[in-house]
């Protein structure tokens, strides 16, 4: 039922200078400022390539507040895109997830609502890209039982009949899968991933130690990874280079932890059905 990975909502203290940051290294712009009352925060909408961010700045008690306050940060909920996503919110509350309306084509559930992770559902929708961001490609849970959240949220999500790889990454310390929403080559890479940790001194493990369940990271496709490299490492340090592209620490990006790739090579490394 999900069909796109379309944005990110990030928990920051200050959304003026988290906007600040992501357009000196994306050229995002900001397409829109206002209340969101569901949270109690002022929402702060980025265009950051074909998809967006949203920076939510607590103003006063609610769940954004208690994201920050219980010394979380980064990714408050991914954001999703379907056809009919009041037909994605009814399913989720047909099996007890508590779905907040905030308009016919929107829907968002809390973090406290679904294991510490955050949901957005709209409706597909095609932007222009703006700034050296291509598409958000993937959603990163981290989670204690791996085998245990991919069942959840098949069923959650109407996933049950896509395609799942499994990996182990031994250089990050942790058994790893990817539910791809558009399994073939040529495919949009729309995903998400699951990872359980198997090394207590890494940062997944840490992670899951402190939070259990959460939105760990999320990774863009783009063909401008050198420029973007460049001006990470112009301004300080947070950047590692990888074999397919690269990552960005969250101390960078107002606690999201951003993994980079090219689409033609992503795709060319991609297990398939």
């Amino acid at each position: 039922m999900l069909e796109r990975t379309d944005r990110l909502c990030l928990a920051v203290r200050d959304a003026a200078k988290a906007a600040e940051d992501f357009a000196s290294i994306f050229d995002t712009a900001i397409v829109d400022i206002s209340p969101d009352r569901m949270t109690n925060a002022l929402r702060t909408t980025l265009q950051w390539g074909q998809d967006q961010v949203e920076l939510f700045e607590p103003q006063g008690d609610g769940a954004v507040a208690d994201f920050l306050n219980t010394g979380r940060s980064g990714i408050f909920a991914g954001g999703f895109a379907a056809h009919d996503p009041q037909a994605v919110a009814a399913r989720l509350q047909e099996r007890g997830i508590r779905v907040h309306e905030q308009s016919p084509e929107r829907f968002i559930v809390l973090p406290g609502d679904l294991n510490g992770t955050g949901l957005v559902l709209s409706k597909v929708q095609h932007r222009e890209r703006v700034g050296l961001n291509d598409k958000i490609w993937q959603i990163t849970y981290a989670v204690p039982d791996l085998k245990a959240a991919i069942a959840n949220y098949a069923s959650l999500f109407g996933l049950e009949d896509t395609f799942t790889n499994y990996y182990t990454s031994e250089n990050f310390g942790y058994e790893g899968a990817i539910t791809w929403f558009d399994a073939q080559d040529g495919g949009l890479l729309d995903s998400l991933e699951y990872l359980e940790p198997n090394d207590a001194t890494k940062a997944v493990a840490r992670f899951v130690s402190r939070n259990d369940n959460g939105i760990y990271m999320a990774s863009i496709e783009t063909d401008a990874i050198p420029a973007i490299k460049d001006r990470v490492t112009a301004t300080g340090d947070g950047w590692q280079g990888t074999d397919f592209g690269g990552f960005i620490h969250p101390k960078r990006l107002h606690g999201l932890l951003l993994g980079l790739v090219s689409y033609e090579n992503w795709n060319s490394r991609r297990p398939l059905p």
